[in-house]
């Protein structure tokens, strides 16, 4: 009989499947590696793809507002909403319309009036089209708001060179109020240091003989919050108690008037009545005199972004520079200033003079405005201030004879230039939204 031996496996047998076994599960890792690398590669494209239309799309939305801002620039009427002659078209009658759809706006800008469609100002000439052929448009909206004041709103859109990228992006405007519209007074200072001969005149061009009639003017001589009366004499009366041997003074406010040659009528003089800060507004004395005069900023570089304005090192020739201005002017000096017998600005077209250091007046010379300083202020002299002087700080009215004239004329001059001066952008208002 034949016997059959056991079979065994030999070692070098047994390895190699082993080794087999492994390859293959290496084999598996490595092509699933490769595929799933692959896939975030493809993945990575994608975004990266998306993305870059993305700020194609969004580059051309900005771009859009930039031309609004430029159109806006150039067209400060347009905040007279449906009262002013530009082609608005009330939102109700387009509602189902872009940018109307969906929208509180009240009114939207069609630059093709003929159409049943709201047109971007592209489409209607009023905006050039990006030279790289990406699609940028823009438009333009009206909110009326009795809270917050009247609105525009400028929408721009835009998409990709290949039309799959969408953007938008919008920023609203509102009026500049430049110029407080309250009352200012001759002087307003913190501390009045009153050394020396000068007058006061707190309104002699009012035509008002009645301090009860809101619009006689500001009946205060200087607007403080403490005073400190050193030697000298000075005076101021009501608006109508200057006199002299002609009534010059109470009858005429013309530039040639000397208010040196006035003087208060004894039964006038109100010398002993210096606003302490209880009459002016509600709160007494504003923590911030420029504050108060320019609504809404705090340091001298807020004066810089503000329409209007002209910024100088120092007065050395300031005379010549206002005597170009055939408007309301804001000067902004970045270092001290000193000015000594000029004449500076005229009732038609006054100067309002914001000096970041020191300030002195001295001289026989005459200023049309408003002077303001966040330095320290020295008077001397036989100058003649036709406006109002405002200070951060103390000022001293020292030697000589000082005549500070609150003037009717100028002031209205300031308000008709300066109280609103154009349209800003709001702040944050700025949008970009990511469809």
């Amino acid at each position: 009989m034949m016997k059959l031996s056991n079979l065994k496996q030999l070692p070098s047998q047994q390895s190699g499947a082993a080794t087999l076994l492994v390859s293959i599960v290496l084999l598996i890792g490595v092509t699933l590696i490769t595929i799933f690398s692959a896939r975030v590669g493809v993945m990575d494209q994608r975004i990266a793809g998306n993305e870059y239309r993305h700020k194609e799309a969004q580059a051309a939305a900005d771009a859009a507002l930039d031309q609004a801002a430029s159109f806006i620039a150039n067209n400060t009427d347009l905040y007279s909403g449906a009262s002013g002659t530009y082609p608005w078209v009330d939102c109700s009658t387009v509602a189902s319309q872009f940018p109307c759809a969906g929208s509180s706006y009240n009114l939207v800008y069609d630059p093709i009036t003929s159409t049943t469609t709201i047109e971007s100002f592209q489409d209607g000439g009023k905006g050039i089209p990006l030279t790289s052929g990406v699609e940028s448009q823009t438009y333009l909206t009206y909110t009326v708001s009795s809270s917050v004041g009247n609105i525009l709103t400028a929408i721009g859109s835009g998409k990709s060179l290949d039309g799959t990228g969408d953007a938008y992006a919008q920023v609203s405007y509102s009026q500049i109020t430049l110029l407080t519209p309250g009352k200012i007074p001759p002087i307003m200072t913190p501390q009045t240091n009153l050394i020396g001969n000068f007058t006061i005149v707190p309104d002699p061009h009012g035509g008002c003989h009645d301090p009860d009639v809101p619009d006689c003017g500001v009946p205060v001589s200087a607007w403080v919050s403490s005073v400190s009366s050193g030697n000298g004499t000075w005076q101021t009366c009501q608006h109508w108690g200057y006199k002299d041997s002609g009534n010059v003074c109470s009858d005429t406010l013309g530039d040639d008037v000397s208010w040196s040659g006035c003087s208060c009528d004894s039964d006038e003089v109100i010398s002993d009545k210096l606003n302490l800060g209880e009459d002016i507004v509600e709160g007494g004395y504003p923590s911030s005199a420029f504050a108060y005069l320019f609504p809404g900023l705090t340091v001298y570089n807020d004066i810089l972004s503000q329409p209007k304005v002209i910024e100088v090192e120092n007065c050395s020739g300031i005379a010549a520079l206002a005597a170009g201005f055939s408007s309301s002017t804001i000067v902004a000096v970045s270092g001290s200033c000193s000015i000594t017998g000029s004449i500076i600005g005229s009732q038609s077209a006054p100067i309002i003079l914001v000096v970041r250091d020191g300030l002195s007046i001295s001289g026989n010379g005459d200023i049309y405005g408003i002077v303001f300083s966040f330095g320290s202020v020295s008077i001397n002299g036989t100058s003649t201030v036709h406006g109002s002087l405002i200070a951060e700080t103390a000022t001293d009215i020292t030697n000589g004879t000082y005549n500070q004239v609150y003037d009717a004329i100028v002031r209205q001059s300031l308000a008709d230039d300066l109280t609103t001066v154009g349209l800003a952008k709001q702040k944050y208002s700025w949008i970009d939204i990511k469809p």
